[in-house]
């Protein structure tokens, strides 16, 4: 099936390769607590592997990504089952070059030429803030948004589903930093706040905006050194923290998408002004679609025709987007809390590729709705007059 592709987006150093091999070791082996693992091309594990040896080495850190290498990282979601067989439902593409293309654009370079493209196409973009700048801004120092200028910019000729990954988050729990006092902080910079809310008033813009933060070595392999920049080994070995969710976000935001979508071609202005109350209209919505399934059809063929990640839903999601539809349905009633372990020993069980690509949308609802409720304000969402936090 065809992969969905994501451009990860930032500056040079701020941490796009070594968050990559991180997300592979972390999903290369099926783990008691995910139930599912990715598999690579033989040469891109080779290269991963060896980039992931360089940061558990006790020396030096890998070294930045040369201007002119692009790589492109084929993820592909596998299940493998008690009774041993192994489902691969989905993949996903990720960009990366170095942050130079964007900081230092030169449109004479063909490289440079191919990331551009790809940002405009891009239906997903994750845009890395650097950990330890981010700490920086806290106390004053001003050059991370100096940073992001260019990659603001970039980001608005795209119209995809957005993610801020926040790296070296241990350096920021270390100092006693939240998701949301440090969210708040950048929304108080008026770039910054300009940039998200010209995000959630885009078309697409209901579906939010995440704030995810991850360490790619976990809160005791390292710290920062004297000078308050560098980061220094201490020791043991890496526990990535938080760096799947952002994996897992795709899937669920890409069927999000779909769902405000044919939202929008199914329901009339004038009779959405009709809803008592706007916080129940997503789940009326559902429920009407849940009881008109032809109608849902139908308007993923409409999708279809205009957006080619909306034909991969078509074509190869179909029956587990419409079990979401389903889910939503209490999802937005109340919150319940999941019982994860029972939804991943029955992904387990999955006896065709359709049960496990259903399995893994429960397991991945799941474990988001976890994500947020451990990082409450991580998700911003447009509200009538404004945005909120979820």
């Amino acid at each position: 099936m065809p992969a969905i592709p994501v451009t990860v987006l930032g500056p040079a150093e701020s941490g796009k390769t070594v968050y990559l091999a991180s997300l592979f070791r972390r999903l290369a082996i099926p783990r008691p607590d995910l139930g599912f693992h990715v598999q690579l091309p033989p040469e891109q594990s080779t290269s991963l592997n060896r980039i992931y040896q360089q940061i558990t080495s006790p020396d030096a850190w890998p070294d930045p990504q040369r201007r002119s290498e692009i790589s492109e990282w084929e993820f592909t979601c596998s299940v493998r089952t008690a009774r041993n067989e192994t489902y691969s439902p989905f993949s996903i593409t990720y960009l990366d070059y170095s942050g130079e293309h964007l900081t230092e654009p030169d449109g004479r370079v063909e490289a440079g030429n191919r990331v551009l493209s790809r940002i405009e196409e891009s239906e997903f973009l994750l845009i890395l803030l650097d950990g330890v700048k981010v700490l920086r801004f806290l106390d004053g120092d001003l050059r991370l948004t100096e940073d992001l200028v260019a990659v603001f910019s970039h980001m608005m000729k795209s119209r995809g589903i957005v993610h801020f990954v926040i790296t070296k988050w241990d350096v920021l729990a270390a100092a006693g930093h939240t998701v949301q006092a440090v969210m708040d902080c950048l929304l108080r910079h008026p770039d910054f706040r300009d940039a998200v809310e010209t995000l959630l008033r885009s078309p697409g813009g209901a579906r939010g905006v995440r704030f995810i933060p991850v360490s790619s070595v976990g809160l005791d392999f390292a710290a920062l050194g004297p000078d308050g920049m560098t980061m220094v080994k201490k020791g043991g070995f890496p526990t990535p923290l938080n760096v799947e969710i952002p994996f897992m976000a795709v899937l669920m935001d890409l069927f999000e998408a779909q769902l405000k979508e044919m939202e929008r071609q199914g329901a009339p202005e004038s009779q959405r002004q009709q809803q008592i109350d706007r916080g129940n209209q997503r789940l009326e919505w559902a429920r009407m679609a849940r009881d008109r399934m032809p109608l849902v059809r139908g308007l993923l063929r409409t999708a279809a025709a205009r957006s080619p990640v909306m034909r991969l839903v078509r074509d190869h999601m179909a029956e587990a987007f419409l079990q979401f539809v389903e889910t939503q349905v209490s999802a937005y009633g109340s919150r319940v809390e999941k019982d994860i372990t029972q939804l991943r020993d029955r992904m387990l069980r999955a006896t065709s590729e359709k049960e496990a690509l259903n399995g893994l949308v429960a397991l991945f609802h799941a474990k988001l709705a976890e994500f947020e409720a451990e990082h409450p304000g991580s998700r911003l969402i447009k509200g009538e007059s404004s945005w909120t936090t979820a």
